[in-house]
């Protein structure tokens, strides 16, 4: 294949989503957050925010998402989500309080408790950031969580610092 033919076919499987480059890249050893989009037009909004990296946005409009009446798996998605725009702002308090409340509604939300283990990871408590990992990756599609999980234990970051 030509270097014309690779480089064609390289940005065609970019523009399709095929290849990308991952949240936190792959030598890089700080577990990554993981948001989904759900219905409701602040919840989609703070989702879209986010993804642009305007973490006050996404916070803005996440918490009006989380004040309206909608459903309890829409809500835990949502404070799933406002954990991780508050880690990615330091806020950690307050991210460890979204991701308990995305919790309570809903305890197998894998996103949730690997948010949840980023934000004990960024406290220094290596160990919780372990468990969580471990459990969030225990679901099917979990990708991320899965991610970090191996993250821990190919850099034994729980243990040795």
């Amino acid at each position: 294949m030509s270097y014309r033919h690779g480089l064609t076919a390289v940005v065609a499987f970019a523009l399709l989503g095929v290849v990308s480059a991952p949240a936190a890249h792959a030598e890089t050893t700080t577990p990554s957050f993981a948001v989904q989009s759900t219905a409701g037009s602040h919840a989609r909004l703070g989702f879209n925010a986010y993804e642009r990296g305007d973490y006050a946005k996404a916070i803005s409009f996440t918490n009006k998402a989380t004040a309206k009446g909608i459903k309890k798996s829409r809500r835990s998605i949502a404070y799933a989500n406002l954990c991780a725009s508050y880690g990615q702002q330091s806020e950690l308090d307050a991210a460890l309080e979204a991701c308990n409340t995305a919790l309570e509604l809903a305890p197998k939300n894998w996103r949730a408790l690997n948010n949840r283990g980023v934000v004990y990871f960024l406290s220094g408590n290596k160990e919780a950031a372990k468990a969580d990992f471990t459990t969030a990756a225990g679901e099917p599609k979990a990708v991320v969580a899965q991610a970090n999980a191996d993250l821990m234990a190919e850099t034994k970051l729980a243990i040795a610092e």
